[in-house]
C-alpha cells in the first residue's frame, strides 16, 4: 500500500498529461528559436572569433555608454513543412519574434558601457515590425534551422544547429527514474536506467536507428553525461562541500563538541517536540543559501533528534523545508539577484523599465504563498507536535525506538552517525560552534570579497547592491571553502584536546565511509537534469501546458507549469531561467485585453505581471521539493542520513497540502480579484490559508506519542 497509492497518483497525473495535444514541431522550433542567438555567427569577417549572434547583433547598436537602441523589421519563419504563407505561418512569425526579443534582451543584460555600467536595451519593433529594423529569417529544413539578420545596409550573417523538436518523451527519463525509485526503493538503480532511457531517445532524435542508438546510449552515459558533472566546477566545489562538512562533523563529534552542543541544546530542547523546534528555529537563521542550510542545520541537529526518537524523514523534510523557502524570500540571499536576473530585462514588454526589477521582486513578496506557508506549516507542526500520513507512521516508529525504517538504506553510514566522543575528551560546545561559525564567517566573507563588496563604496548599502554582491560572490566557491577552513580548524582543536592525528582522520572517514551512495545519486540526479535539457523537457511542457490559459487562471496554471518543470528536471533555477522570460509578456498582455470596463488595463495587466512571477517563483520551488531528483533534496537526505526515497515519501503529502492551500487560498482569488486593486488581498489571503492549514492539523493530525485509537 505504500507504493501503490504514490504510484497509483503518479500514474493518473502521467496519463492526464500524455492525452494533452501535444504542440507540433514547427511551433516548438519557432518557441525556442531565440536560443540560436547563443551559437557562433557567422560570417565572422567583422566580428571577433567566436563571438555569438546575440553578440553581433548588439555590437551593430550605438558603442557609447547610452541604452543600446535596436529595432526589429520583419521577421519571417518559413520551413520545408509548410504549405505557402498563411495564418499559421505568421503566428509561427510572431512567436519566433517574441523568443528573439526575449534572447536580445537576455543578452543585452550583461552588457556594459565605456563607464562599465550596465546599459538598457530600448528596443522597438517587439511585437511588429519597426521600420529600417533588423530583418529576421527563421528557416528550417529536415533537422537544421537558421537563423539570418539582414542589416539596413545590406550586410547579412546567421547561425545554424541541428535541432529536433521535443515531444512527449522527452518527459521519459525523470518519469522512468521517479517511478522506478518509488518502485523499487533503489535511487541508483532508478536514475541510472532514467539516464540511459534518456541517452537512448537523444541517439533516436539524432536519426540513429535503434540497434546503433542502443549501443551507443550506454557509453554516452559515462563519457558524455557522467564526465561532463564531472569536470563542472560548481559541481565538484559542491561535492567537496559535502565532503568537508560531513567530515568536520566526524571530527568533533569524536572530539566532544557535538556532546557538548547537545547537552547545551537540551537545556532548552529537552524533548522531541522541543528538538524539532529548535531545528526549525536554526533553519529560519540560516536565511542567506540553501545548500549551507541543508548541511549545517541537518548534520548539527541529527544526534539531538536521534536522542529525543525524532524519524529521520521528519528532520529531513525540516531541514529541507526551511532551506529553499527561507532562502528563496530573504531579500539578503544568494537568491534575490537571480530571480530579478530571470525577468527584469523583459520589463519592458509590461511598460515598466528593466531597473524596475528590485521594487517588482518585492512587490511579490506577498504573493510567495508556498514559501511563506510552508514555514508556517513546519513551524505549525512542530509546534503542536501533530503529524498525519506517512509522516506519522515514521514518527510512531521513530517513538518506539527505530528512527529509520526496517530495511532503510540511508546516505550516511551508521558508522557516521553512531560516532562517540573519544574516552579522555570532555564533551564542550566549543568545540563544535568555534569551527561552524569559522565555516560562516569565511563562507559568507568570501562571497562578499569575489562580489566586490569591498570595492563598492557606499553603493553596497543598499538593496540592489547587498544582493547584486550575494548573487556575483555566491556559488559552490565559497562554501567549499568555507567548510574545509572550518575542517582544519575542528582538526587543530581536536588535537589540542589530546586527538591523535590519526584518530581524528578515522573519525572524518567513518563520517564519509557510505557516501558513495549518496554521491552517485547526486551525479545521477545532475544527470537526469542534463538529458532533461538535451531533449528540451522544459520547453516542451511550457507551451504544452500555457496555450489558451485565462488571465484569471493564469497565476494557477504558471504555478502548476513551473512545479512541473522543476519536478521532472530537479531544478528551481533552471525552471526560474527558463520560464520567468516569457511570463511577463504574456501576463502583461492577457492582463491589459482582460481588463473589465472602467479597470486600468495597464494597471490590471501589470498586477498580472507581479502576481504570476510569484507564482513561477513558487512553483519551481515547490516541484523542487517533491522531485527526488533534486540536488537540494537528495543534500537533506544526506545531511540527516536518511534514505532519500523515505525522505521524498513522507514529505510530498505535506509539501502537495501546502500547495493546495497555495493555490486555492491564495493565486485563484487574488487572481479573480485582481481588478479590485485591494493591497490588502494576499495579506488577507496569507491568513486565511494558516487558519485553514491550521485547522487540518488539529483535525486530521495526531501526537505520534499517543497511543492510536
Amino acid at each position: 500500500m505504500n507504493r501503490f497509492l504514490p504510484l497509483a497518483v503518479f500514474g493518473a497525473l502521467i496519463a492526464a498529461l500524455f492525452l494533452v495535444p501535444s504542440p507540433s514541431g514547427d511551433r516548438l522550433t519557432a518557441f525556442e528559436v531565440g536560443s540560436l542567438l547563443d551559437e557562433a555567427a557567422q560570417p565572422i569577417d567583422d566580428a571577433a572569433p567566436g563571438q555569438t549572434l546575440a553578440e553581433r547583433v548588439l555590437a551593430s547598436a550605438p558603442s557609447d555608454s547610452g541604452p543600446l537602441e535596436l529595432s526589429i523589421g520583419e521577421v519571417r519563419y518559413s520551413s520545408n513543412t509548410m504549405e505557402a504563407e498563411d495564418a499559421e505561418q505568421v503566428e509561427l512569425s510572431n512567436q519566433a519574434r517574441a523568443s528573439l526579443v526575449r534572447a536580445l534582451r537576455t543578452a543585452a543584460q550583461g552588457t556594459t558601457g565605456t563607464d562599465d555600467q550596465p546599459r538598457e536595451l530600448v528596443l522597438t519593433g517587439a511585437t511588429e515590425a519597426a521600420a529600417d529594423g533588423l530583418n529576421w529569417t527563421v528557416t528550417t529544413e529536415a533537422s537544421q534551422v537558421t537563423v539570418t539578420v539582414a542589416e539596413p545596409s545590406g550586410k547579412q550573417y546567421n547561425s545554424e544547429r541541428t535541432y529536433r523538436a521535443p515531444g512527449r518523451s522527452s518527459l521519459l527519463p525523470p518519469l522512468v527514474a521517479i517511478a522506478l525509485a518509488i518502485l523499487l526503493r533503489k535511487p541508483v538503480i532508478a536514475l541510472f536506467i532514467g539516464v540511459l532511457v534518456g541517452a537512448f531517445l537523444v541517439k533516436s532524435a539524432a536519426g540513429l536507428d535503434f540497434i546503433t542508438a542502443a549501443s551507443q546510449a550506454l557509453p554516452d552515459v559515462f563519457t558524455h553525461y557522467f564526465l561532463n558533472e564531472v569536470v563542472d566546477r560548481a559541481r565538484y566545489e559542491l561535492i567537496l562541500f559535502v565532503i568537508f562538512m560531513l567530515a568536520m562533523v566526524g571530527v568533533i563529534t569524536r572530539a566532544g563538541g557535538i556532546h557538548g552542543l547537545m547537552q547545551s541544546i537540551s537545556r532548552m530542547a529537552s524533548s522531541a517536540r522541543r528538538t524539532q523546534v529548535a531545528t526549525w528555529i536554526m533553519g529560519l537563521a540560516i536565511f542567506f543559501d540553501d545548500y549551507a542550510n541543508t548541511i549545517l542545520v541537518g548534520s548539527a541537529m541529527r544526534p539531538l533528534t536521534d536522542r529525543f526518537k525524532v524519524a529521520r524523514e521528519k528532520l529531513a523534510w525540516i531541514v529541507d523545508s526551511t532551506a529553499a523557502p527561507v532562502a528563496g524570500i530573504s531579500i539578503f540571499s544568494t537568491w534575490i539577484a537571480f530571480e530579478v536576473s530571470t525577468f527584469s530585462a523583459q520589463l519592458p514588454d509590461a511598460g515598466l523599465s528593466a531597473s524596475d526589477g528590485y521594487g517588482i521582486f518585492l512587490q511579490t513578496l506577498p504573493f510567495r504563498f508556498y514559501c511563506w506557508l510552508t514555514i508556517y506549516f513546519v513551524g505549525l507542526v512542530v509546534l503542536s507536535g501533530r503529524d498525519f500520513g506517512p509522516m506519522l507512521s515514521a514518527e510512531r516508529r521513530a517513538r518506539r525506538g527505530a528512527v529509520l525504517r526496517p530495511g532503510a538504506t540511508p546516505l550516511v553510514s551508521s558508522a557516521g552517525t553512531e560516532l562517540k566522543p573519544a574516552a579522555h575528551v570532555r564533551p564542550a560546545a566549543l568545540v563544535a560552534i568555534i569551527p561552524l561559525m569559522a565555516f560562516l564567517v569565511v563562507t559568507i566573507g568570501w562571497i562578499l570579497n569575489t562580489g566586490g563588496a569591498f570595492s563598492m563604496g557606499s553603493t553596497f548599502f543598499s538593496l540592489e547592491g547587498v544582493t547584486q554582491v550575494l548573487y556575483d560572490g555566491s556559488g559552490s566557491g565559497p562554501l567549499m571553502w568555507g567548510s574545509l577552513t572550518g575542517l582544519m580548524i575542528a582538526l587543530a582543536m581536536g588535537m589540542a584536546r589530546g586527538l591523535s592525528l590519526p584518530s581524528a582522520l578515522d573519525a572524518a572517514w567513518k563520517s564519509l565511509r557510505a557516501m558513495g551512495v549518496a554521491l552517485a545519486i547526486l551525479y545521477l540526479a545532475w544527470m537526469v537534469g542534463a538529458v532533461c535539457k538535451d531533449m528540451g523537457t522544459a520547453a516542451w511542457l511550457s507551451l504544452t501546458l500555457s496555450d489558451g490559459v485565462p488571465y484569471v487562471v493564469l497565476p494557477t496554471a504558471l504555478f502548476l507549469l513551473s512545479a512541473m518543470v522543476a519536478f521532472s528536471t530537479g531544478s528551481s533555477w533552471s525552471t526560474m531561467s527558463i520560464l520567468l522570460p516569457l511570463v511577463v509578456g504574456l501576463a502583461y498582455q492577457l492582463g491589459s485585453l482582460g481588463a473589465p470596463l472602467g479597470v486600468d488595463p495597464t494597471l490590471l495587466g501589470q498586477g498580472l505581471v507581479v502576481l504570476s512571477i510569484g507564482a513561477v517563483l513558487e512553483g519551481a520551488i515547490f516541484g523542487d521539493h517533491c522531485s527526488p531528483i533534486s540536488d537540494t533534496t537528495v543534500m537533506s537526505s544526506i545531511a540527516t542520513a536518511s534514505d532519500h526515497v523515505d525522505h521524498v515519501r513522507t514529505q510530498a503529502p505535506y509539501a502537495v497540502l501546502v500547495m493546495g492551500v497555495s493555490m486555492l487560498m491564495g493565486y485563484l482569488p487574488c487572481a479573480l480579484l485582481l481588478h479590485r486593486g485591494w493591497t490588502w488581498l494576499p495579506w488577507a489571503s496569507l491568513g486565511l490559508s494558516m487558519l485553514v492549514l491550521t485547522g487540518i492539523v488539529f483535525l486530521f493530525g495526531r501526537r505520534a506519542d499517543a497511543t492510536p485509537a
